[in-house]
This record gives structure tokens, sequence and C-alpha cells, in this order.
């Protein structure tokens, strides 16, 4: 589902809001929580040294009826005493009961307590019980003639005050829910009006500009809506403006190109008469020549990829490919074959005008091409080797041509070598020259077709595995280079090709 601007601002402020209000509220219940407590307490420990403060003598601290009874009435008047205990201090280390609201129980006051009373202190911790309920102990010291000679214990409950808190608590919250409803209701209906209206209007605007209809947003409010509204109308004019422009000078540009056209079409005419006057022979067998010679140039990448698509399609099989997956790979398979074949049929017969020498650097050339093959030759189990010159000068030459002779011949050792061979890569210089040389363990070349190896269109390859192209593209490249090409090996001994090039004038 699509939410618009106004909801995500309205969802977000919401968001601030509930966390901001909440906070606040739990906070302030937090504060006013603690602050109640502490006054409790405050009037706890003033309930027992006000009792502390009623016995005057040692007479009033004789266990008997007179302070039992005493203790009872306190008990009753003071509902929120749970208990009410008498000690006298024996000495430092001990304490005597002599009178308590409940016989079978004594406030469980430690001997530090105890003696911090004795030093005229008063004790009070705040205790939870097991059941949730909570109370104060207060314990404060009853002096006679300067001598702290007892001590008053009390406990006070908490349970009015937590009951109280906790619908006060819940009350409170509510109210801070609803606030934020309201708050966020108010801010929902601000956005709209402030927000929404005039986006709508853009968004009507955009869609009368899509549908090429008058446009204009029409906004007279003094802020950036308005300010922005005013640039977006200006703009819309200028933009009609420009395309009734833009429409006149497409007009006339039509026309010149139509007077163009007739003027094209009446040279191609006479071109054509001319060409008309050509041999059929010499056409045909230009045309043939240049489309096989550009059919392997293009063709060669191609298997290259199919060979990366059959290497994917070995690693997807180890991880168990899917049925889908299988039929788009042989889609992408077949139809990279198709592309191959149109290539080959459907190929301009222009020749590029040749590039200008530069300097090369052969080794690059070596490695990145080797590595490029290398899936494929990994693929028809054929180990791939490269020993090159570090200190291999740089010759001067066409870069993308001497690849393409690298490539060609790393092409065929890949062919004519079996399952399980290898292929060398080597580089050297020597005596302002540079050989490459491409060794395979393969089948090898008999002495007859040694003989016709760089002829066009000749291939030792099985019928539809080469055009016969390869090594004629390449001896042709490498005289072109001033360099030579050289074949040794005999039949089922593997080839070595060997390419001799000059360094030139920037070679060291």
């Amino acid at each position: 589902m699509r939410i618009g601007v106004r909801a995500k601002l309205v969802l977000i402020s919401l968001l601030i809001l509930v966390v901001v209000s909440f906070g606040f509220t739990l906070l302030g219940l937090h504060l006013s929580r603690t602050w109640v407590e502490e006054d409790l307490r405050e009037r706890a420990v003033f309930f027992a040294r006000e009792l502390a403060a009623t016995i005057g003598d040692h007479h009033d601290l004789t266990p008997g009826p007179l302070l039992d009874r005493k203790i009872q009435q306190i008990m009753k008047v003071r509902r929120s005493v749970l208990q009410l205990d008498i000690v006298r201090f024996a000495s430092e280390d001990a304490s005597l009961l002599i009178a308590t609201s409940r016989p079978q129980s004594r406030l469980p006051f430690t001997p530090g307590d105890t003696d911090r009373v004795q030093r005229g202190r008063i004790v009070s911790r705040l205790v939870k019980s097991a059941g949730g309920e909570r109370h104060w102990e207060v314990m404060a010291p009853i002096t006679l003639d300067g001598v702290v000679v007892a001590g008053v214990a009390a406990k006070f409950s908490l349970g009015r005050f937590d009951a109280r808190e906790g619908r006060a608590r819940t009350l409170v919250l509510l109210l801070t829910a609803a606030s934020v409803l309201v708050m966020g209701l108010l801010m929902g209906i601000a956005v709209h009006w402030i927000v929404k209206r005039p986006i709508g209007r853009f968004m009507r605007a955009i869609d009368a500009v899509a549908r090429k209809e008058p446009a204009a947003v029409n906004l007279k409010s003094a802020d950036e809506f308005g300010v922005l509204g005013g640039h977006f109308d200006a703009m819309i004019v200028r933009t009609q403006a420009f395309n009734e422009e833009l429409r006149s000078k497409i007009t006339a540009a039509t026309e010149e190109l139509e007077r163009r056209y007739h003027e094209v079409e009446r040279l191609h005419e006479l071109l054509f008469a001319t060409q008309r006057n050509l041999s059929h022979a010499e056409r045909l067998a230009l045309s043939g020549r240049i489309m096989a010679e550009v059919a392997h140039e293009v063709g060669t990448p191609l298997h290259s990829v199919m060979g990366h698509l059959e290497l994917l399609r070995e690693d997807l099989a180890r991880d168990g490919v899917t049925d889908g997956a299988e039929r788009r790979l042989t889609i992408i398979g077949s139809q990279l074959r198709r592309v191959t074949e149109i290539i080959s049929q459907l190929l301009d017969l222009t020749r590029r005008p040749p590039e200008q020498k530069v300097s090369v650097d052969l080794n690059r050339i070596v490695r990145e091409t080797s590595e490029l093959v290398r899936p494929v030759a990994s693929a028809a189990g054929v180990s791939l080797h490269v020993d090159a010159d570090a200190e291999l000068p740089r010759l001067v030459g066409h870069g993308d041509q001497l690849q393409q002779v690298v490539l060609n011949l790393l092409t065929n050792a890949m062919d004519a070598t079996p399952r399980g061979g290898r292929i060398d890569v080597a580089t050297r210089g020597l005596a302002g020259e540079v050989t490459l040389e491409v060794s395979d363990t393969g089948c090898g070349i008999g002495e007859a077709d040694r003989k016709r190896i760089f002829d066009p269109f000749f291939s030792t390859k099985e019928p539809g595995r080469g055009t016969g192209l390869g090594l004629f593209i390449s001896a042709e490249i490498v005289r072109d280079h001033r360099g030579r090409i050289e074949l040794e090996g005999a039949e089922g001994k593997g080839s070595t090709f060997r390419v001799v090039l000059p360094l030139g004038r920037d070679g060291a």
C-alpha cells in the first residue's frame, strides 16, 4: 500500500508525540511517587518522634496493661500503622521488647539499627513484602535525662497510597493518550491544510502537463509553496513557448532533411549504377572475405562468453540448479548461438581505417588474453601456463590487433589439445626483437597441411567449427607489424607457433 506524504508526516509526528508525552508523563509519575514516598517517610518519622516525646519518665516504660492499652489506642487512631513496638536498651548489644501491638512477631531491626538509635539517630527503610505490599519501618530514640534508654519502632503501610497512585497513574496515562490523539488529529488537519492542498495543486498541474493540457498551480500564499508555485507556473509558460519554437524548428529541419534525403537518394542511385559496373566475381570474393573475417573477430568473444556460460552451468549444477534456471541457461546459450549466426549474415562491406601505432606492453596483452580464455580451457580439461619475461621491452604496434593474434593462437591451441593436455605461452626479448610462443600438446599438423595453414579459408577443424581465417588474419597482422610467424612441430607431437616482432623506434 502506498503511503502519501501527509500520512508519513502525521505518523512521524504522532510517534514523536507519543514518545515525548508518555516519556514526560512517566517521568512525572516517577518523581511524584518518589516525593510522596519521601513525605510518608517524614510523617512516619514525625509520628515515631512524637510518640517517643510522650514518654516522660521511666515509669511510662514499665511493662504492663497501661502501656499495652496506650499502644492499642494509638493503633485505633492511626490506621496506617500496622505494628508498634517499644523496646528498652538493656546494653549496647541487647534490647528488650517491653510492649507491642503484635506479640507474635517483632519488627526486624538489626543490632546495627539498634546501635544507631542508641546514638540518637532515627532509622527508616522502605520494605516490600513477598505479596507486593510496601511499608516504612521506622525506629526513633526515647531519651530520658539526656540518655537514650529505649526506642519506638513502627511499621507504616503504603497500601492506600499505592492504590491511589495506581489509579492516578492509569488516569494520567489515559489522559495522555487522549491528548496525543487530539494533538495528532489537529496536526493531521494542519498538515492537510498547509501541505497536502498545495501539493495536490502541483500534482494536478503536473498531470495536466502530461496530458498536454493547459496547466497552472495558481497558489496565492506568501509561503514557500506560493513562491514555488509562481516559479512552476513561469516554468510552464517558458516550456510551452520553447515547445512552440522547437516545433517550428523541427518543421524547418524536417523540410531540409527531406530535401537532403532526395539529394542523397539521387547520389545513391548514381553510386549504385557505378557499383553495378564492378565485376560480379570480384564483389562476391571481397564480400565473402570481409564477412568471414568480421564474423571470426566477433564470434571469438561470443564463444568465450558461451564458455563462461558453461562454467556457470557447472557451478550451479554442483549446488542443485532448478528447472527454471536450467531453462534460462539453455535459452541464453541458444540466443548466443543465434547472435553468432546473425552476425555472420548481416555484416557491412566496409573496413575500418588502420589505427595509429602506439607503445604496447606484450606481456599485459598475453596475461589478459590468457585470463580471458582460462575458464574455457579449464572447462575443456586443458591446463594453461604463462611464462612472461619480466624484462620484456615494449614494442610499437596496434594493441587490439596483437591481442587478436594471441587470442587466435590460444583458440587454435585449445581446439587442437585433448582433455588433460597442456598449453604453454611464453614471451622473450632478444637482439631488438620480441618473441611470442604458443605451444600445445595436441594432435599436431601434418606436412601437407602445414604448407597451407596460413591460407585464407583453409581449416583443419571439423565443419562448422572454424572459418579458416584465424591464422590468415594473424599472419596479416604480423606482416603489418613487419614481423614473421613460424610453425614448429610434427603430426601427433603437438605444435608451436612462434611470432617474432621488431621493437620499432620506441623499443629499448
